[in-house]
């Protein structure tokens, strides 16, 4: 049995529920949750970029086997989500023949990436702090995929207001910027030499986006069915890996 540290942001919440519907059993380990989006844990990072103790404290705990990441992974929908009153888009390295905001200013890449980095300052540099002074090896898991437009229309939420003014954003564009998230999340890891676990295949449909089952009354976040996949891969992982501290 591996005792096991997760800790994030906001898309812990599916993970936490998936957990607690459970009642806490997951095949092989033993599960913490440190939520360091809520107040508690706030600000996560001083100004000199160390972390909150409270945050320092959890991951040196020797108790610890793993730690899993999944810090940030949120902020991309706040640039790609809905049409920009002045339209942009962008090329996608990895994804460069994928179709482009028909009439778009077409921005650089590095110019968006620098753009989304700044938005984020406050959630992507825990990441490398939790690296720089973990007691277990450290794992980061990808954010979950985009919620698909139908869903997004029906719980705006805080978005609607925007979605009605300037509308949702073409399919491609609001995937590009999940997966330029996505592709600095794995560049801190390969940096920091800690693996990069992708979303759950059968979490994501034919376009790279979240799957109806996974679905819940949310824009952004994906549902406890998700997170109950994160925890089955989590525990394949570890049935497989032996982190060596």
């Amino acid at each position: 049995m591996k005792t096991v540290l997760i800790i994030g942001h906001s898309h812990i919440g599916c993970i936490q529920q998936a957990h607690a519907e459970r009642g806490g059993k997951v095949d092989g380990l033993n599960i913490e949750f440190a939520p360091i989006g809520s107040d508690y844990y706030q600000p996560n990072l001083d100004a000199a970029g160390a972390l909150n103790p409270k945050i320092a404290r959890i991951v040196t705990a020797p108790r610890f086997d793993l730690i899993v990441s999944c810090v940030a992974g949120n902020a991309h929908f706040s640039l790609g989500l809905v049409n920009n009153p002045r339209k942009y888009d962008f090329v996608l390295p990895q994804a460069p023949d994928l179709a482009l905001e028909e009439g778009a200013e077409i921005l650089p890449y590095g110019l968006i990436r620098q753009h989304l980095a700044e938005m984020a300052h406050e959630t992507i540099p825990v990441l490398p702090a939790i690296c720089a002074i973990a007691d277990a090896p450290v794992l980061h898991l990808e954010s979950p995929p985009p919620v698909p437009a139908e869903n997004v229309q029906r719980h705006a939420k805080h978005f609607a207001p925007l979605i009605k003014h300037y509308g949702l954003a073409r399919r491609e564009r609001i995937w590009r910027f999940w997966r330029l998230q996505a592709q600095m999340m794995m560049d801190i890891c390969t940096e920091q030499a800690i693996p990069y676990l992708p979303a759950p295949a059968a979490m994501t449909d034919d376009h790279g986006f979240l799957n109806p089952v996974a679905w819940r009354d949310d824009p952004t976040h994906a549902g406890p069915a998700y997170g109950a996949a994160v925890l089955d891969q989590l525990s394949a992982y570890c049935a497989q890996t032996e982190p060596a501290r």
